[in-house]
Protein backbone atom coordinates (compact mmCIF):
# COMPACT_ATOMS: atom_id res chain seq x y z
CA UNK A 1 0.00 0.00 0.00
CA UNK A 2 1.22 3.47 -0.95
CA UNK A 3 -0.19 6.91 -0.20
CA UNK A 4 -0.65 9.90 -2.48
CA UNK A 5 -1.11 13.28 -0.81
CA UNK A 6 -2.54 16.08 -2.96
CA UNK A 7 -0.79 19.39 -2.18
CA UNK A 8 -0.39 21.18 -5.51
CA UNK A 9 -3.28 23.65 -5.46
CA UNK A 10 -2.84 27.42 -5.25
CA UNK A 11 -5.34 27.84 -2.40
CA UNK A 12 -6.87 31.05 -3.77
CA UNK A 13 -9.70 30.94 -1.21
CA UNK A 14 -7.06 30.81 1.57
CA UNK A 15 -5.78 34.33 0.84
CA UNK A 16 -3.75 35.97 2.38
CA UNK A 17 -1.94 32.91 3.76
CA UNK A 18 -1.28 30.89 0.56
CA UNK A 19 0.81 33.49 -1.28
CA UNK A 20 4.16 32.41 0.17
CA UNK A 21 3.30 28.81 1.13
CA UNK A 22 1.16 25.91 -0.05
CA UNK A 23 -1.98 25.81 2.07
CA UNK A 24 -1.03 22.42 3.63
CA UNK A 25 2.11 24.05 5.03
CA UNK A 26 0.14 26.42 7.26
CA UNK A 27 1.30 25.69 10.81
CA UNK A 28 -1.12 24.10 13.26
CA UNK A 29 0.30 24.27 16.81
CA UNK A 30 3.66 25.12 15.21
CA UNK A 31 3.70 22.10 12.91
CA UNK A 32 2.58 22.25 9.26
CA UNK A 33 -0.87 20.77 8.73
CA UNK A 34 0.78 18.43 6.21
CA UNK A 35 3.09 17.11 8.93
CA UNK A 36 0.10 16.10 11.03
CA UNK A 37 -1.26 14.26 7.98
CA UNK A 38 2.04 12.50 7.19
CA UNK A 39 2.18 11.36 10.82
CA UNK A 40 -1.33 9.87 10.52
CA UNK A 41 -0.39 8.00 7.34
CA UNK A 42 2.80 6.55 8.83
CA UNK A 43 0.97 5.54 12.02
CA UNK A 44 -1.47 3.62 9.82
CA UNK A 45 1.45 1.55 8.49
CA UNK A 46 2.04 3.25 5.11
CA UNK A 47 5.64 4.37 4.67
CA UNK A 48 5.85 5.00 0.91
CA UNK A 49 4.29 8.41 0.34
CA UNK A 50 4.02 10.46 -2.82
CA UNK A 51 3.31 14.17 -2.40
CA UNK A 52 1.92 15.96 -5.43
CA UNK A 53 3.33 19.48 -5.37
CA UNK A 54 2.89 22.62 -7.44
CA UNK A 55 2.49 26.13 -6.05
CA UNK A 56 5.41 26.88 -3.67
CA UNK A 57 6.27 23.20 -3.68
CA UNK A 58 9.83 24.00 -2.63
CA UNK A 59 8.61 24.72 0.90
CA UNK A 60 7.25 21.18 1.14
CA UNK A 61 10.49 19.69 -0.20
CA UNK A 62 12.57 21.82 2.15
CA UNK A 63 10.60 20.77 5.22
CA UNK A 64 10.14 17.05 4.61
CA UNK A 65 13.24 16.15 2.58
CA UNK A 66 13.32 12.44 1.76
CA UNK A 67 11.01 11.64 4.67
CA UNK A 68 13.53 9.85 6.92
CA UNK A 69 12.85 12.17 9.87
CA UNK A 70 9.19 11.24 9.66
CA UNK A 71 9.64 7.48 9.37
CA UNK A 72 8.80 7.22 5.68
CA UNK A 73 10.15 7.53 2.14
CA UNK A 74 8.76 10.53 0.27
CA UNK A 75 8.58 10.89 -3.51
CA UNK A 76 7.63 14.26 -4.98
CA UNK A 77 5.40 14.42 -8.05
CA UNK A 78 5.34 17.74 -9.87
CA UNK A 79 1.97 19.03 -11.09
CA UNK A 80 3.07 22.34 -12.51
CA UNK A 81 -0.33 22.98 -14.12
CA UNK A 82 -2.91 21.73 -11.60
CA UNK A 83 -5.90 20.42 -13.54
CA UNK A 84 -7.70 18.68 -10.69
CA UNK A 85 -7.34 15.81 -8.25
CA UNK A 86 -7.82 12.99 -10.78
CA UNK A 87 -5.20 14.60 -12.99
CA UNK A 88 -2.83 14.65 -10.00
CA UNK A 89 -3.34 10.89 -9.47
CA UNK A 90 -2.61 10.21 -13.13
CA UNK A 91 0.60 12.26 -12.77
CA UNK A 92 1.48 9.86 -9.93
CA UNK A 93 0.98 6.65 -11.94
CA UNK A 94 4.70 5.80 -12.10
CA UNK A 95 4.98 6.18 -8.34
CA UNK A 96 1.87 4.05 -7.71
CA UNK A 97 2.90 1.26 -10.07
CA UNK A 98 0.88 -1.88 -9.33
CA UNK A 99 0.22 -1.09 -5.66
CA UNK A 100 -3.06 -0.26 -3.98
CA UNK A 101 -3.03 3.35 -2.86
CA UNK A 102 -4.53 5.75 -0.34
CA UNK A 103 -5.43 9.24 -1.59
CA UNK A 104 -5.72 12.15 0.84
CA UNK A 105 -6.25 15.84 0.19
CA UNK A 106 -3.35 17.68 1.79
CA UNK A 107 -5.46 20.32 3.53
CA UNK A 108 -7.33 17.84 5.76
CA UNK A 109 -6.98 17.44 9.50
CA UNK A 110 -7.84 13.85 10.42
CA UNK A 111 -8.24 12.07 13.72
CA UNK A 112 -5.86 9.20 14.55
CA UNK A 113 -8.45 6.51 13.70
CA UNK A 114 -9.70 7.86 10.38
CA UNK A 115 -7.16 6.31 8.02
CA UNK A 116 -7.01 2.92 9.78
CA UNK A 117 -10.80 2.70 9.63
CA UNK A 118 -10.81 3.32 5.87
CA UNK A 119 -7.98 0.82 5.28
CA UNK A 120 -9.91 -1.82 7.23
CA UNK A 121 -12.96 -1.20 5.06
CA UNK A 122 -10.81 -1.60 1.94
CA UNK A 123 -9.60 -5.00 3.14
CA UNK A 124 -13.15 -6.05 4.06
CA UNK A 125 -14.29 -5.12 0.54
CA UNK A 126 -11.71 -7.44 -1.05
CA UNK A 127 -9.75 -4.39 -2.10
CA UNK A 128 -12.54 -2.68 -4.00
CA UNK A 129 -12.53 1.14 -3.96
CA UNK A 130 -13.71 2.90 -0.80
CA UNK A 131 -14.43 6.58 -0.19
CA UNK A 132 -14.63 8.32 3.18
CA UNK A 133 -17.84 10.25 3.90
CA UNK A 134 -19.06 12.26 6.88
CA UNK A 135 -22.27 13.93 7.97
CA UNK A 136 -22.48 17.70 7.57
CA UNK A 137 -25.07 20.39 8.14
CA UNK A 138 -23.60 22.44 5.28
CA UNK A 139 -23.85 20.45 2.05
CA UNK A 140 -23.73 23.68 0.05
CA UNK A 141 -19.94 23.69 0.44
CA UNK A 142 -19.42 19.94 -0.15
CA UNK A 143 -19.73 17.12 -2.66
CA UNK A 144 -22.81 15.01 -1.95
CA UNK A 145 -22.48 11.35 -3.00
CA UNK A 146 -25.54 9.45 -4.21
CA UNK A 147 -25.49 6.14 -2.33
CA UNK A 148 -27.57 3.05 -3.09
CA UNK A 149 -28.95 0.52 -0.59
CA UNK A 150 -25.73 -1.51 -0.75
CA UNK A 151 -23.70 1.55 0.29
CA UNK A 152 -22.13 2.04 -3.14
CA UNK A 153 -21.64 5.49 -4.67
CA UNK A 154 -23.69 5.77 -7.87
CA UNK A 155 -23.28 9.47 -8.63
CA UNK A 156 -22.62 12.84 -6.97
CA UNK A 157 -23.82 16.45 -6.83
CA UNK A 158 -21.32 19.26 -6.62
CA UNK A 159 -22.22 21.72 -3.85
CA UNK A 160 -26.00 21.23 -3.67
CA UNK A 161 -28.19 24.07 -2.48
CA UNK A 162 -27.97 23.65 1.28
CA UNK A 163 -29.35 20.97 3.53
CA UNK A 164 -27.65 18.28 5.56
CA UNK A 165 -26.44 14.78 4.82
CA UNK A 166 -23.35 12.78 3.88
CA UNK A 167 -20.51 14.43 1.99
CA UNK A 168 -17.25 13.18 0.50
CA UNK A 169 -14.29 13.84 2.79
CA UNK A 170 -11.44 13.88 0.28
CA UNK A 171 -9.96 10.54 1.37
CA UNK A 172 -10.08 7.33 -0.70
CA UNK A 173 -8.43 3.94 -1.13
CA UNK A 174 -8.15 2.49 -4.65
CA UNK A 175 -6.64 -0.62 -6.21
CA UNK A 176 -4.06 0.16 -8.90
CA UNK A 177 -6.58 -1.05 -11.49
CA UNK A 178 -8.61 2.12 -10.81
CA UNK A 179 -6.02 4.31 -12.54
CA UNK A 180 -7.70 4.07 -16.00
CA UNK A 181 -11.04 5.09 -14.47
CA UNK A 182 -9.41 8.11 -12.85
CA UNK A 183 -7.92 9.02 -16.21
CA UNK A 184 -11.39 8.95 -17.82
CA UNK A 185 -12.80 12.03 -16.09
CA UNK A 186 -14.29 15.14 -17.63
CA UNK A 187 -12.28 18.34 -17.87
CA UNK A 188 -15.01 20.10 -15.88
CA UNK A 189 -17.48 19.12 -13.14
CA UNK A 190 -20.71 18.25 -14.99
CA UNK A 191 -22.90 17.40 -11.98
CA UNK A 192 -23.32 20.91 -10.62
CA UNK A 193 -26.77 22.11 -9.56
CA UNK A 194 -28.90 23.58 -12.34
CA UNK A 195 -28.13 27.23 -12.89
CA UNK A 196 -24.67 26.93 -11.31
CA UNK A 197 -21.49 27.39 -13.33
CA UNK A 198 -19.61 24.05 -13.54
CA UNK A 199 -16.03 24.45 -12.29
CA UNK A 200 -13.07 23.37 -14.42
CA UNK A 201 -10.98 20.37 -13.43
CA UNK A 202 -10.50 16.62 -13.70
CA UNK A 203 -11.68 15.46 -10.29
CA UNK A 204 -11.63 12.11 -8.45
CA UNK A 205 -15.31 12.26 -7.59
CA UNK A 206 -16.18 12.53 -11.29
CA UNK A 207 -14.79 9.00 -11.79
CA UNK A 208 -17.18 7.49 -9.22
CA UNK A 209 -20.27 7.32 -11.50
CA UNK A 210 -18.17 5.67 -14.23
CA UNK A 211 -16.82 3.12 -11.77
CA UNK A 212 -20.38 2.28 -10.72
CA UNK A 213 -21.58 1.89 -14.31
CA UNK A 214 -18.63 -0.37 -15.11
CA UNK A 215 -19.35 -2.64 -12.14
CA UNK A 216 -16.45 -1.42 -9.99
CA UNK A 217 -18.32 0.81 -7.51
CA UNK A 218 -16.71 2.63 -4.60
CA UNK A 219 -18.20 1.91 -1.18
CA UNK A 220 -19.11 4.93 0.96
CA UNK A 221 -17.60 4.52 4.44
CA UNK A 222 -18.74 6.90 7.18
CA UNK A 223 -15.60 7.65 9.17
CA UNK A 224 -15.08 8.74 12.75
CA UNK A 225 -13.89 12.25 13.50
CA UNK A 226 -12.42 14.57 14.14
CA UNK A 227 -12.16 15.79 10.56
CA UNK A 228 -11.78 19.25 9.07
CA UNK A 229 -11.17 20.54 5.55
CA UNK A 230 -9.15 23.76 5.96
CA UNK A 231 -10.31 25.89 3.06
CA UNK A 232 -10.87 29.50 4.16
CA UNK A 233 -8.34 31.79 5.88
CA UNK A 234 -9.99 31.92 9.33
CA UNK A 235 -10.37 28.13 9.54
CA UNK A 236 -6.87 27.41 10.95
CA UNK A 237 -8.34 28.47 14.30
CA UNK A 238 -10.91 25.66 14.07
CA UNK A 239 -8.21 23.13 13.15
CA UNK A 240 -6.00 24.38 15.99
CA UNK A 241 -8.76 23.70 18.51
CA UNK A 242 -8.97 20.09 17.32
CA UNK A 243 -5.19 19.66 17.53
CA UNK A 244 -4.96 21.23 20.99
CA UNK A 245 -7.74 18.97 22.25
CA UNK A 246 -5.72 15.95 21.13
CA UNK A 247 -2.52 17.31 22.68
CA UNK A 248 -4.32 18.03 25.95
CA UNK A 249 -5.46 14.41 26.23
CA UNK A 250 -1.80 13.37 26.28
CA UNK A 251 -0.68 16.02 28.82
CA UNK A 252 -2.08 14.64 32.06
CA UNK A 253 0.73 15.99 34.30
CA UNK A 254 3.19 18.85 34.05
CA UNK A 255 6.45 18.10 32.23
CA UNK A 256 9.35 20.46 32.98
CA UNK A 257 12.61 19.83 31.09
CA UNK A 258 15.78 19.51 33.18
CA UNK A 259 17.32 22.69 31.79
CA UNK A 260 14.11 24.72 32.13
CA UNK A 261 13.44 26.87 35.17
CA UNK A 262 10.16 27.89 36.76
CA UNK A 263 10.34 30.57 39.44
CA UNK A 264 8.67 29.41 42.67
CA UNK A 265 6.64 32.63 42.66
CA UNK A 266 5.11 31.83 39.26
CA UNK A 267 1.48 30.77 39.50
CA UNK A 268 0.76 27.57 37.59
CA UNK A 269 -2.71 26.05 37.41
CA UNK A 270 -3.16 22.75 35.58
CA UNK A 271 -0.60 20.72 33.57
CA UNK A 272 2.02 22.53 31.49
CA UNK A 273 4.86 21.40 29.24
CA UNK A 274 8.07 23.44 29.37
CA UNK A 275 10.84 22.49 26.95
CA UNK A 276 14.62 22.70 27.31
CA UNK A 277 16.24 26.02 28.19
CA UNK A 278 13.02 27.94 28.84
CA UNK A 279 12.47 30.22 31.81
CA UNK A 280 9.25 31.25 33.54
CA UNK A 281 9.84 34.21 35.85
CA UNK A 282 8.17 35.31 39.06
CA UNK A 283 4.56 36.42 39.02
CA UNK A 284 3.92 34.85 35.64
CA UNK A 285 0.46 33.28 35.62
CA UNK A 286 -0.16 30.20 33.46
CA UNK A 287 -3.32 28.14 33.14
CA UNK A 288 -2.83 24.65 31.78
CA UNK A 289 -2.91 22.85 29.56
CA UNK A 290 -0.21 24.99 27.97
CA UNK A 291 2.97 24.25 26.03
CA UNK A 292 6.15 26.36 26.13
CA UNK A 293 8.84 25.67 23.52
CA UNK A 294 12.64 25.65 23.83
CA UNK A 295 14.65 28.66 25.03
CA UNK A 296 11.54 30.77 25.55
CA UNK A 297 11.13 33.38 28.30
CA UNK A 298 7.83 34.12 29.98
CA UNK A 299 8.47 37.38 31.83
CA UNK A 300 7.08 38.99 34.95
CA UNK A 301 3.36 39.65 35.16
CA UNK A 302 2.53 37.76 31.98
CA UNK A 303 -0.72 35.78 31.73
CA UNK A 304 -0.88 32.66 29.55
CA UNK A 305 -4.38 31.28 29.04
CA UNK A 306 -5.31 27.63 28.87
CA UNK A 307 -4.86 25.72 25.59
CA UNK A 308 -2.04 28.05 24.53
CA UNK A 309 0.97 26.84 22.53
CA UNK A 310 4.13 28.98 22.45
CA UNK A 311 7.04 28.10 20.17
CA UNK A 312 10.82 28.08 20.60
CA UNK A 313 12.96 31.15 21.26
CA UNK A 314 10.08 33.49 22.10
CA UNK A 315 9.93 36.38 24.53
CA UNK A 316 6.53 37.01 26.07
CA UNK A 317 6.09 40.00 28.39
CA UNK A 318 6.52 41.63 30.74
CA UNK A 319 2.85 42.08 31.57
CA UNK A 320 1.61 40.53 28.35
CA UNK A 321 -1.53 38.46 27.93
CA UNK A 322 -1.54 35.61 25.42
CA UNK A 323 -4.16 33.12 24.30
CA UNK A 324 -3.83 30.82 21.28
CA UNK A 325 -0.74 29.78 19.33
CA UNK A 326 2.50 31.74 19.01
CA UNK A 327 5.12 30.58 16.50
CA UNK A 328 8.89 30.36 16.73
CA UNK A 329 11.03 33.41 17.61
CA UNK A 330 8.13 35.76 18.34
CA UNK A 331 8.15 38.82 20.57
CA UNK A 332 5.06 40.04 22.44
CA UNK A 333 6.39 42.70 24.77
CA UNK A 334 5.20 45.26 27.33
CA UNK A 335 1.44 45.19 27.88
CA UNK A 336 0.85 43.31 24.63
CA UNK A 337 -2.46 41.47 24.52
CA UNK A 338 -2.81 38.76 21.87
CA UNK A 339 -5.49 36.21 21.06
CA UNK A 340 -5.41 33.93 18.03
CA UNK A 341 -2.60 32.54 15.87
CA UNK A 342 0.76 34.21 15.29
CA UNK A 343 3.19 32.62 12.87
CA UNK A 344 6.98 32.60 13.19
CA UNK A 345 9.08 35.70 13.91
CA UNK A 346 6.16 38.00 14.66
CA UNK A 347 7.05 41.28 16.36
CA UNK A 348 4.50 42.89 18.66
CA UNK A 349 5.53 45.95 20.66
CA UNK A 350 3.87 47.60 23.65
CA UNK A 351 0.29 48.55 24.47
CA UNK A 352 -1.31 46.50 21.75
CA UNK A 353 -4.56 44.53 21.57
CA UNK A 354 -4.53 41.97 18.77
CA UNK A 355 -6.98 39.27 17.76
CA UNK A 356 -7.03 37.06 14.68
CA UNK A 357 -4.39 35.36 12.55
CA UNK A 358 -1.06 37.05 11.90
CA UNK A 359 1.32 35.82 9.21
CA UNK A 360 5.00 35.09 9.48
CA UNK A 361 7.40 37.96 10.14
CA UNK A 362 4.58 40.42 10.66
CA UNK A 363 5.52 43.58 12.55
CA UNK A 364 2.88 45.38 14.60
CA UNK A 365 3.45 49.01 15.60
CA UNK A 366 2.88 50.30 19.12
CA UNK A 367 -0.72 50.99 20.07
CA UNK A 368 -2.26 48.94 17.24
CA UNK A 369 -5.80 47.83 18.08
CA UNK A 370 -7.92 45.14 16.39
CA UNK A 371 -11.70 45.18 16.65
CA UNK A 372 -13.37 41.93 17.69
CA UNK A 373 -17.08 42.81 17.55
CA UNK A 374 -19.37 44.32 14.95
CA UNK A 375 -21.59 47.23 15.99
CA UNK A 376 -24.68 45.15 15.13
CA UNK A 377 -23.37 42.14 17.11
CA UNK A 378 -23.72 39.94 13.99
CA UNK A 379 -21.16 37.34 12.91
CA UNK A 380 -17.96 38.77 11.49
CA UNK A 381 -17.81 38.70 7.69
CA UNK A 382 -14.66 38.45 5.60
CA UNK A 383 -14.35 39.40 1.94
CA UNK A 384 -12.34 36.74 0.08
CA UNK A 385 -12.00 36.87 -3.71
CA UNK A 386 -14.62 39.59 -3.83
CA UNK A 387 -17.19 37.47 -1.97
CA UNK A 388 -18.31 38.35 1.56
CA UNK A 389 -18.51 35.22 3.72
CA UNK A 390 -19.59 34.74 7.29
CA UNK A 391 -16.75 33.56 9.55
CA UNK A 392 -18.51 31.79 12.43
CA UNK A 393 -16.52 31.77 15.64
CA UNK A 394 -13.82 34.09 14.29
CA UNK A 395 -12.88 37.41 15.82
CA UNK A 396 -10.22 39.86 14.71
CA UNK A 397 -8.25 40.46 11.52
CA UNK A 398 -6.36 38.33 8.98
CA UNK A 399 -2.86 39.76 8.67
CA UNK A 400 -0.68 38.57 5.79
CA UNK A 401 2.96 37.51 5.84
CA UNK A 402 5.66 40.22 5.92
CA UNK A 403 3.14 43.01 6.59
CA UNK A 404 3.28 45.74 9.21
CA UNK A 405 1.37 48.53 10.92
CA UNK A 406 2.38 51.94 12.17
CA UNK A 407 1.72 53.53 15.56
CA UNK A 408 -1.90 53.71 16.60
CA UNK A 409 -3.40 51.74 13.71
CA UNK A 410 -6.94 50.43 14.14
CA UNK A 411 -8.11 47.37 12.19
CA UNK A 412 -11.83 46.70 11.97
CA UNK A 413 -12.96 43.08 12.53
CA UNK A 414 -12.85 40.76 9.53
CA UNK A 415 -10.42 42.85 7.50
CA UNK A 416 -7.63 41.25 5.45
CA UNK A 417 -4.23 42.91 5.30
CA UNK A 418 -2.52 41.47 2.24
CA UNK A 419 1.01 40.09 2.36
CA UNK A 420 3.78 42.69 2.17
CA UNK A 421 1.30 45.49 2.87
CA UNK A 422 1.73 48.38 5.28
CA UNK A 423 -1.04 50.13 7.20
CA UNK A 424 0.27 53.50 8.31
CA UNK A 425 0.09 55.35 11.63
CA UNK A 426 -3.37 56.43 12.76
CA UNK A 427 -5.24 54.63 9.98
CA UNK A 428 -8.68 53.20 10.80
CA UNK A 429 -8.82 50.33 8.30
CA UNK A 430 -12.43 49.90 7.17
CA UNK A 431 -11.74 47.69 4.14
CA UNK A 432 -9.14 45.14 3.05
CA UNK A 433 -5.60 46.36 2.41
CA UNK A 434 -4.22 45.04 -0.91
CA UNK A 435 -0.89 43.18 -0.98
CA UNK A 436 2.23 45.19 -1.79
CA UNK A 437 0.46 48.47 -0.99
CA UNK A 438 0.78 51.06 1.77
CA UNK A 439 -2.42 52.50 3.23
CA UNK A 440 -1.65 55.97 4.60
CA UNK A 441 -3.72 58.58 6.40
CA UNK A 442 -4.17 61.83 4.47
CA UNK A 443 -4.42 64.86 6.75
CA UNK A 444 -5.26 68.54 6.40
CA UNK A 445 -3.29 70.51 8.98
CA UNK A 446 -3.82 74.09 10.18
CA UNK A 447 -1.28 76.40 11.82
CA UNK A 448 -2.36 79.08 14.30
CA UNK A 449 -0.42 81.61 16.37
CA UNK A 450 0.74 80.23 19.68
CA UNK A 451 2.79 82.67 21.73
CA UNK A 452 3.27 83.72 25.35
CA UNK A 453 0.08 85.75 25.26
CA UNK A 454 -1.88 82.52 25.29
CA UNK A 455 -0.88 82.01 28.91
CA UNK A 456 -0.78 85.67 30.00
CA UNK A 457 -4.37 86.06 31.20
Amino acid sequence: MKAVVLAAGKGDRFFPFAVFRPKPMFPICNRPLLEWLIERIVSAGITEIGIVIGHRGGRIRNHFGNGNRFGCAITYIEQSDPKGTAHAICQSADFIGEDNFLVVHGDLFLGPQTIPQLLDAFQDQNRSPVAGVHHTDHLESCIRPHIDKAGNITNYTWKPRGGEGLALMGIYVFPSTALPDLANTSDFVPNAQFGIFPPEGQEIFDALPLMHREGRPALAVELEGPWFDMDLPWEPQHVTRLAVREMAEALTDSVIAKTATVDPNAQITGPIFVDEGSHITRDAYIIGPAWIGKNTRILEGTHISGNTVIGDQCVIGPYAKVSGTVGFDCRITNLGEFSGLMLCEGRVTHQIQLSGIFGERAEIGAGTQVGTLRFDDAEIEVEVQGIRRKAPGFTGALFGDYSRTGIGTMLMPGRIIGPCAMVGPGVVLMKNAPPYKAVLLKQDLEEIDWGPEIYDR
